[in-house]
Parts: structure tokens; C-alpha cells; sequence
């Protein structure tokens, strides 16, 4: 065991050392110096444990407060010099009298008072809080240990014939006074009761022991007296030790508050030694032939009035704590009888020995049917053993903190069986050690509402298909399955803007219902979405691929409701169900497939394919990062010549806008279209496109006059009354001619006018080509040849140039002959109609030659030039004018 001396070490050597050392002074003080001042300089010998103290304090290493330890410590020094001071004086002034008290009396007299003035805050704070009846019992128990105290001393000192000397009376009334209120409020502290339980008997010690100092030196001629003095001093030592341990060494706030209405002070036999004490030395000093004076009586009839009064305080307590008492029992009894739960006290062989009143009520199971039996007759017979051993489990190891419960169906009284959560609670209090106390809930009503919520969650409430939490549970528990097909309506928003939401309502209902007769009795169809179905199906890669097919057929046929004929369009996407992924994501890669077909014709099914992945991941970060894309100067234009066949002239260049992307690179001009006319950012683009182009198109047509520029332009763009004045801000900025701007239509832009109702009539298109060539801006169609473009349309609109594509041309199933004669079609109807017709597309010298018999005058391609930056095209245009 080591010691710690404000955070420092006390081996057992050492202190074996320094005991060994303290006796041996002991011993040579009292046999060459008086045994008075021996005690004296013994009592001295507390300075050291009150310097550790300090020492302590001072480098934070005292587990208690330090205004507490510096003013124990601070007691401690001030006996330490009076019994110093003491003992000096027995050995040079033994004589001297201060108000005819010896000086070696009066020092420890005068320290005394300071003493109890220095102990008293240390342990009357923290405030203990306590009602009025405890604090009354505190000053009784003050009152009559004080009293006890006194008249022990009074009877052994003064009572008799002996002298009654001022110093020892007074010392005998202020250390007996002081020392029972710090012992007193020491003991029965609530607060920090660690600390001050050992602090106020310590320092009740220390002041008993500087009174019996007092007393020792107030009587220099009585051989007991100085037998007292130096036992006071031992004491005193002791008792520094003690307020070491209890203020350096001991946290406050180790022992836990007690509950209220538990105070130690309403049954600490505290008074019990004092009185003892008080009646043992009063039947002594009687059998001495002494004789009880005033004084002693007085005394003593003032402890044995307070120990009365304490009693009487004490059983006032206990009566108002047994009321309380059986208030809470009778609120127990009352919650025990109206409770829902059902308690049962089971014996160590798990038979029923008590149950609650409730188990009637809530069971209807008497006391004559359930005490004395074991419990398992009221289990399920295919519970009983997992019932014994949870049980036995509780019964044994009562110690567990935490009791999960146990689900048990129950029999009740009238042969149904319920639903029941068992819980334990310990030993019955009555009977511990063999019985258990066992809580039984009836959760029936619970769990009957749990699965109607279960069941609620997984089903789609408008059409009574399975949800998307439906749908997993079930491939969760469907090992089997082979694929899961996602299958989008489209055109149903419309219906509901259009016709109703009611009517839209109605037609989702219908399709949900042909979903679920067109597929098979072991596949599941659900609901994952507005507009979006799902089958689970069990079906292999073939059988399922043409399943999906009818669902989209299926879907597709048009829907009489309410009188009404509708139209929906549908589009299906298949993933296989593997044991390496989830359902989540089987359906996501089922939905990721059916993304892949959205965009296509109506009725297409596909399967889910790793490249679509990436496809989708590269799409969704184009259309994330398009947004400002102009703004960081992200957004180049690249341009390829249009030339005449014959003498390779320049006369025109067409903007090709792309996208330098931070990651994916260049994007290519088609694609970037694309996503810009899906996030209807065109516009913008388009607007930078055309400044920068013509600020260009100014600088080059002073190297050639007749150059122009061609920018493509969707239909939906082409009818935007800003777009006009677009155009000509950008002419007029860069003071161009209208005829230097070529505008052109994909044909395949043309077809999706009349299939796409989102898109502008054909008479609106016309109507603004005009209005572009009255102004004086060229119009052209490219990629003539690859769409179904009518003859018909061509006449009515306002074309001036015809790009002929390269599949006109260039069709690697056709021979040289047959392939010349569709473009000599082709450039005779071009000039029929009055249009200029470019061979567009060309990529070798058979393109060339074959444009050039048919008598094509321009061209363009990568035979010619490709796409190239503005720096390089200037330089050709450069070159060329010098040739």
C-alpha cells in the first residue's frame, strides 16, 4: 500500500522511518525534558502534516476544495505553534502567569478559540439542505453531545473537592461546544459526505485534544494532568492525519446523495457513546463516594432533555416518512390494480405464485386457474422451452442491467391465443433469491395494426399494385426470379392537363389493371413511380424480352374511360435479378435502360448494358457543367470551308460550335446541340456563337468579299422573335451584309416538325424563311437525303442552298454508275427549284469525282478541309488570296 502526500509517495519504509524517529523523541523528551513540554513540542509535530496540506493545495493536487484544505491546514498550524509555543514556555517561563493562568496554559488557550473559529466554515459549508425537523435534529444532537461532553468532564475534574481553575472551565466549554457541532454536522453531511465524514470527527479530534492540552498545562502539579497534556498531543497528530486524508485525499463527491426523506441523521445512534460514556463515568465518580453538585446536574439533566427532545424529533420524522410511505404504497397498489400489464411472481420452479389483478381483467384468467400451476401451461406448446430457458436465464442471473423481452403467444381465459411481450423486474422483495418477478403486455392489438401497416407500405393505394418497398421485400424473398422489367408511360401529364386529373386517374387504373392480366400468377407488377411500372418475373432472358414487349403493347393501345378515347405511349427496360446486387439496384440498371430508350421511338424495349453506365454518367456531367459554360469561355467554334470543286476557292464557312470540357474534353458539336436543346440553353450558345463568328466573318471577307458564313439553327430557334434581332444586332455590330449569313435546317429537323408537337408548324417555318430572305439572309438544308423530306415541302419553303449528304452519293452498296446517276437527280432537282446545291460530306477522291460529273459546283468535307480553329482558316484564306 503506498500513500500519497499531495500527489507525492509515502512508501511504508518511510513512514515506519518517521514513526520510528517520532518515538525515539518521544521517549529521550521524556526522559530529559518535562513531559509538558514534551507534549507540547509533540503537538508541534502537526505542522508538517499541515505544510503537505498546503503544499497540495497550492499544485492543484487536493482532491477537495482548497478554501477547505487551506482552512483545516491553517487549524493545523495554529495548534502546531501553540503547542510549540507552549512548550517553550514550561521549560523557560512555567511560572508566569497571564490573569493568574500559567503561560503555558494561556497560549493553547487563546489558540484554541482561533482554532474553532478556523474549523467550523471549513466544515459547516457546502450548506447542507435539509428540512425543519432535520435541522432541529442536528441541534439537538449538537446540544446533547456538547452537554455530554461537559458533564463527563465536569464530574472527572471539577465536581468534588478539587480546584476549579477559569482557564480549564473555559477551554472545557468552547472546545466541547466546537468540537460536537463539527463532529455533528460532519457525520450526517448530505453533501460531499466522502470528505466530510472523515474531516468533522478529525477535526472534533484535534479540538478535543487542544482542550485536554489546556487542561494538562492549567494543572502543573497533577501527574495525571501531564499523562493528558501529551495522549492530547498524540491525538492531535492523529487527527491531522485524518484531515489530510479527508480533505487531500478523498474526493467530496464520492458517496452518492442519499434519497430524500433517507437522511442518516434520523437514526444515526450518534448520541449513544456520549451518553455512555457520561453514564459510566457518573456511576464511577458515585462509587468513588462523589456527589452530583449544581453544576453536574444541571448538565446533565440539559443532555438527557436534548437526547429526549431528539428522540421525540426523530419519531415525528419517522411518522411523517411511514405516511409517505404507505401514500406511495396505496398509489402503487392503485396504479398495480389499473394497470394494463399483467405482473406474475413465479417461484425457483416457475410456478405461479402471485398475479395481478389485471390478469383477470385483461385475460380473463382467475387465481384458481393460474396459482399454484406452472407458467408453461399458459404458453404455446411450440414456446415452452425457449419460455424455460429465458426464465431460468432471469432467475439465475439476475445481475443483467438490460431485458430485451421475450414475444410469448399467450392462451387466455376463453381458449384464444394472444400476442404478449414478457419483461422481468428481479426478485420478488418479499422472497429474494427465489422468485421472479415476470411483466406480461398484451401487444395484440399492436401487432395486428403492425401488419396492417406492413401491409399498407408495401401496396400502392391507387392501383392496388405492390409499391417500390413491395416490390423489393418480394424479390427478397423470390430467389428464383430472372429479371425485372421497368416499363414508362407517356403522355398521361398530358391527359391530365388536358382532359382532368380525374380522367387521368381513371386510365392509370386501367393500365395497372392490363399490367396485372398480362403477366403470369407468380410475377409480381408494381407501381414504382408517377408514370412507371415494374414485373418481377421468374421468366428466363428471351421469355422476358418478349413479356416486356406485350406490357408495352399492351400499355400502348388506346383507352376508352369515361366515353373518352385516350392514347399513352410506352417504352420498357429489362435488368437481370443477380445475386450480386440488391434489388434497388437491379431496378435502377432496369430504369437506366429504359433512359436509354426514352428518347427513341415509342414501344422500344432494352436491356441494361455496362456501357450505359458511362453513357449516363458522361450525359449527366454534360448537363450538369453546360450551365455557364459560356460564361468561363469554355465554348469554341471551329470552322470547315466551303469550296468551289473546280478551283478549291473558298466562298463560304460553316460554325461548328464545341466544347472544350475540363475533363471529358473536346465535345463534339453534335452533342453539344443536343444537350443544350434539352436544357433550352441553345439560345445563349447560339448567341455567342453568332457574335464571335461574324467579328470573324468581318476580318475575312477582307481577304475574300464574297465569303459567308452558314450557322445552324433548329426549328424552335428559327420562329424566336428575339432570334431576328439577334441576327441583325450581329450583323449590324460588325457592319455585314444580311447576305453573308447563311441559316441552316438539319432536314432532320425538318421531319420532327411534323411528328413533334412541341415543335413549330411548317407554315410558321416557312413564313420566317421568308422573312430572313426578304431581309437578305440565305437559307439552306443540310444533310439532304438522310430524312423523309417530301419534294412537296421542299417547293413551299424558302430554301436558297441544298447540302446533298453523303449517303446520297456515297452508298457503299451502290456501284459508281448507279450512285452518280441519284446525285445527278439529285443536283438537277436542286436547280429546278432554284437552289445552289453543295456536295456535303465529302471524304475521298471517288465523293469528289462523283459531285463533279454531276455537276456539283461546291463542296465541302474532310477531303476539302475539316473543322478547323479560326487561326488556321485565316491563314488559308490568307493563302489563297495570295495565290
Amino acid at each position: 500500500m503506498t500513500l500519497m502526500a499531495g500527489g507525492s509517495p509515502l512508501r511504508p519504509v518511510t513512514l515506519a522511518v518517521g514513526a520510528l524517529v517520532a518515538t525515539a523523541t518521544l521517549i529521550a523528551g521524556l526522559i530529559l525534558l518535562e513531559p509538558r513540554a514534551v507534549a507540547g513540542f509533540l503537538t508541534a509535530a502537526s505542522a508538517v502534516t499541515a505544510a503537505v496540506m498546503v503544499r497540495a493545495a497550492l499544485k492543484g493536487r487536493a482532491a477537495g476544495p482548497r478554501l477547505r484544505v487551506y482552512a483545516l491546514a491553517g487549524g493545523l498550524g495554529l495548534t502546531a505553534a501553540a503547542g510549540a509555543a507552549s512548550g517553550v514556555a514550561t521549560l523557560v517561563a512555567s511560572e508566569v502567569l497571564v490573569g493568574g493562568v500559567p503561560l503555558p496554559a494561556e497560549i493553547p488557550l487563546v489558540a484554541l478559540f482561533l482554532v474553532a473559529i478556523t474549523f467550523l466554515p471549513a466544515i459547516l459549508r457546502p450548506h447542507q439542505r435539509r428540512d425543519s425537523l432535520a435541522q432541529l435534529r442536528i441541534g439537538l444532537d449538537v446540544l446533547g453531545v456538547t452537554a455530554c461532553l461537559l458533564f463527563a468532564s465536569w464530574m472527572l475534574l471539577f465536581n468534588g473537592d478539587g480546584e476549579r481553575r477559569g482557564a480549564s472551565i473555559t477551554a472545557l466549554i468552547c472546545g466541547g461546544s466546537a468540537a460536537a457541532t463539527v463532529a455533528v454536522n460532519g457525520v450526517h453531511a448530505l453533501r460531499q459526505r466522502a470528505a466530510l465524514q472523515w474531516c468533522g470527527p478529525a477535526a472534533a479530534l484535534a479540538l478535543i485534544g487542544l482542550t485536554a492540552l489546556v487542561i494538562g498545562m492549567d494543572y502543573p502539579q497533577e501527574a495525571n494532568a501531564e499523562i493528558a497534556a501529551v495522549v492530547a498531543a498524540g491525538a492531535i497528530n492523529v487527527a491531522a492525519l485524518m484531515l489530510w486524508h479527508g480533505s487531500v485525499r478523498l474526493s467530496p463527491d464520492e458517496s452518492p446523495m442519499p434519497p430524500p426523506g433517507s437522511e442518516p441523521s434520523a437514526g444515526f445512534p450518534l448520541l449513544a457513546a456520549p451518553v455512555l460514556g457520561s453514564a459510566l463515568v457518573t456511576v464511577y465518580h458515585l462509587l468513588q463516594g462523589g456527589r452530583l453538585d449544581a453544576p453536574s446536574i444541571a448538565l446533565g439533566s440539559v443532555a438527557i432533555t436534548a437526547v429526549a427532545a431528539r428522540e421525540w424529533v426523530s419519531s415525528v420524522a419517522l411518522r411523517r416518512q411511514a405516511g409517505h410511505l404507505t401514500d406511495q404504497g396505496n398509489r402503487l397498489r392503485s396504479l398495480m390494480f389499473g394497470s394494463a400489464d399483467v405482473a406474475l411472481v413465479l417461484d425457483s420452479n416457475l410456478a405461479v405464485r402471485w398475479q395481478s389483478a389485471a390478469t383477470a381483467r385483461q385475460f380473463g384468467l382467475s387465481d384458481q386457474e393460474v396459482l399454484g400451476r406452472a407458467v408453461s401451461a399458459l404458453v404455446h406448446p411450440d414456446q415452452v422451452e425457449a419460455v424455460h430457458a429465458y426464465l431460468f436465464e432471469r432467475m439465475t442471473r439476475a445481475d443483467f442491467d438490460e431485458d430485451n423481452g421475450l414475444s410469448v403467444r399467450l392462451r387466455d381465459g376463453f381458449g384464444r391465443w394472444r400476442e404478449t411481450e414478457w419483461t422481468t423486474s428481479g426478485a420478488d422483495p418479499a422472497e429474494a433469491g427465489h422468485t421472479l418477478v415476470v411483466h406480461v403486455r398484451d401487444v395484440t392489438n399492436m401487432r395486428d395494426l403492425e401488419e396492417a401497416l406492413r401491409q399498407s407500405t408495401h401496396l400502392d393505394r391507387q392501383t392496388g399494385l405492390a409499391n417500390r418497398e413491395g416490390l423489393v421485400r418480394a424479390a427478397e424473398l423470390t430467389p428464383d426470379a430472372g429479371a425485372i422489367i421497368v416499363v414508362e408511360l407517356g403522355g398521361l401529364t398530358a391527359i391530365g392537363d388536358v382532359r382532368g386529373r380525374d380522367l387521368a386517374e381513371l386510365v392509370l387504373v386501367e393500365a395497372a389493371r392490363r399490367l396485372r392480366t398480362q403477366v403470369a400468377g407468380a410475377d409480381i407488377p408494381a407501381r414504382v413511380g408517377e408514370t412507371r411500372f415494374a414485373v418481377l418475373t421468374h421468366s428466363g432472358a428471351v421469355r422476358a424480352h418478349l413479356l416486356a414487349g406485350q406490357l408495352v403493347n399492351a400499355l400502348s393501345a388506346p383507352y376508352m374511360t369515361a366515353g373518352t378515347v385516350s392514347h399513352l405511349s410506352a417504352w420498357g427496360g429489362l435488368a437481370d435479378v443477380t445475386e450480386e446486387h440488391d434489388s434497388d439496384e437491379v431496378i435502377r440498371r432496369a430504369a437506366l435502360a429504359l433512359r436509354s430508350v426514352r428518347s427513341g421511338p415509342p414501344g422500344a424495349v432494352e436491356w441494361y448494358e455496362a456501357e450505359m453506365e458511362t453513357r449516363l454518367l458522361r450525359r449527366s456531367t454534360l448537363e450538369q457543367d453546360l450551365p455557364g459554360a459560356v460564361t468561363r469561355g469554355e465554348i469554341d467554334v471551329r470552322y470547315q470551308p466551303v469550296l468551289e470543286l473546280d478551283g478549291r476557292r473558298p466562298v463560304g464557312v460553316e460554325a461548328l460550335p464545341t466544347w472544350r470540357h475540363p475533363q471529358l474534353g473536346v465535345v463534339p458539336a453534335d452533342e453539344l446541340q443536343a444537350v443544350a436543346e434539352d436544357l433550352g440553353l441553345r439560345s445563349p450558345i447560339e448567341q455567342a456563337v453568332l457574335q464571335r463568328s461574324c467579328r470573324l466573318l468581318a476580318r475575312w471577307r477582307q481577304l475574300n468579299d464574297s465569303l459567308w458564313l452558314a450557322v445552324n439553327v433548329r426549328p424552335r430557334q428559327l420562329v424566336d422573335p428575339a432570334f431576328q434581332a439577334t441576327l441583325d444586332t450581329a450583323l449590324e455590330d460588325h457592319d455585314l451584309p444580311h447576305s453573308a449569313l447563311v441559316i441552316e435546317i438539319a432536314e432532320q429537323h425538318l421531319s420532327d416538325v411534323r411528328e413533334d408537337a412541341h415543335q413549330p408548324p411548317v407554315e410558321d417555318i416557312a413564313a420566317q424563311l421568308g422573312r430572313l430572305r426578304a431581309a437578305g439572309v440565305r437559307t439552306a438544308v443540310d444533310n439532304f437525303g438522310t430524312g423523309p423530306t417530301s419534294l412537296s415541302r421542299l417547293r413551299i419553303l424558302p430554301i436558297d442552298l441544298l447540302k446533298i449528304d453523303r449517303e446520297v452519293f456515297a452508298d457503299p452498296v451502290e456501284t459508281f454508275r448507279q450512285a452518280g446517276a441519284v446525285m445527278d437527280v439529285a443536283v438537277t432537282l436542286g436547280r429546278r427549284l432554284g437552289m445552289e446545291v453543295i456536295a456535303h460530306g465529302l471524304e475521298d477522291a471517288l465523293d469528289l469525282d462523283t459531285a463533279q460529273t454531276a455537276g456539283c459546283r461546291l463542296g465541302q468535307g474532310d477531303l476539302l478541309g475539316r473543322p478547323m480553329p479560326a487561326e488556321r482558316l485565316e491563314a488559308l484564306l490568307e493563302q489563297m488570296r495570295v495565290q
